[in-house]
C-alpha cells in the first residue's frame, strides 16, 4: 500500500513538474515572439526613416544645384 501511494506522488509530481515546464516554454515562445514582432517594427520604422532622409537629401542636393547654377551665372557676368 505504501509503495503505491509512493507511486502515485512521484507520478503525480512528475506530471506537475512537466506541465511547470512546459509553461516555461510557452513563455519563452511568447517573447521569442515578441522580439520578432519588434525588430519587424524597428526594421519598418528605419525603412520610414531611410527614405524620409533620402527625400530630404534629394531635396537639399537639388537646392544646392541650383545655388551653384545661380553662382555660376553671377561669376560670368559680373
Amino acid at each position: 500500500m505504501i509503495l503505491v501511494t509512493v507511486i502515485l506522488a512521484v507520478l503525480t509530481g512528475t506530471m506537475y513538474n512537466n506541465r511547470r515546464v512546459d509553461d516555461v516554454s510557452r513563455r519563452f515562445d511568447d517573447v521569442h515572439r515578441r522580439i520578432d514582432d519588434l525588430r519587424a517594427d524597428m526594421n519598418a520604422r528605419f525603412s520610414e526613416l531611410r527614405e524620409d532622409m533620402n527625400r530630404r537629401f534629394s531635396h537639399i542636393e537639388t537646392r544646392l544645384d541650383e545655388l551653384r547654377s545661380l553662382l555660376q551665372e553671377k561669376t560670368r557676368t559680373g
